[in-house]
């Protein structure tokens, strides 16, 4: 299979018709051979029932359903698992992120290992912005991270990636700087951000930001344990 499209989902009832359908219209412009898994992060909404009559009629669908809310990177992590794709393709299911930037993406899978989204003119609030700016400086000033947008799950990588990177609570904001630490090809873009128009943000700044010190503080010593080695001869 050339791409698996792994999509986190809580509470997003609102959303998930009008993804997929615009989601499959770009996908099947592009390929035939793919599949979208949806994970379904514990909704107590009608998320999951939403996504099961959606299943009976875009066959290409598939769904993973977690008994309890256990956070993006973990449902990341599921959707992976069971992804059969070459190529793995991310996305939000609260419509910021317009499927259609996909194809930015894949313009540069020939050359890049991992592409990566930059949300161009970023369509979220005040507070929101200025705590990812911070949070930024933080990660650059202790671990070096160059990353331009950390918060941007558009995301088109190849399979071997996970099958190298550590994974852990909260990785996601951490992804591509262990890419990039595992010697992978890196390509970050700009591609453009919606304002959430359905639904609202399931985290506060307040929780960011002490989950955010306290995963940097557990990546800059997974930075410094971490092991790397090339191969010089094989006999």
């Amino acid at each position: 299979m050339e791409y698996s499209v792994v999509i986190p989902v809580f509470n997003e009832e609102g959303s998930l018709e009008i993804l997929q359908g615009q989601l499959s219209s770009i996908l099947d412009k592009i390929t035939d051979d793919y599949e979208i898994i949806y994970v379904d992060d514990g909704s107590t909404d009608s998320s999951l029932e939403i996504l099961k009559k959606l299943k009976s009629k875009y066959q290409k669908i598939k769904i993973i359903s977690l008994k309890r809310n256990y956070g993006q990177s973990a449902a990341f992590f599921a959707g992976f698992k069971y992804a059969k794709g070459a190529w793995l393709i991310t996305l939000d299911s609260d419509l910021q992120n317009p499927p259609d930037q996909i194809l930015a993406l894949i313009k540069e899978k020939d050359n890049f290992d991992f592409i990566t989204g930059v949300r161009k003119k970023r369509k979220d609030n005040f507070l929101k912005k200025v705590s990812s700016k911070i949070a930024r400086f933080f990660r650059w000033l202790i671990l070096a991270d160059v990353t331009l947008d950390t918060g941007c799950s558009l995301r088109l990588f190849k399979r071997e990636i996970i099958d190298v990177i550590p994974f852990f609570k909260n990785f996601h904001r951490f992804f591509t700087f262990l890419v990039r630490n595992f010697g992978f090809k890196i390509k970050e873009i700009e591609v453009e951000h919606n304002r959430r128009m359905i639904g609202k943000s399931k985290y506060t700044t307040l929780k960011r930001l002490k989950e955010g010190i306290f995963d940097l503080i557990g990546v800059f010593w997974l930075k410094r344990r971490l092991i790397k080695i090339k191969i010089k001869y094989e006999g």
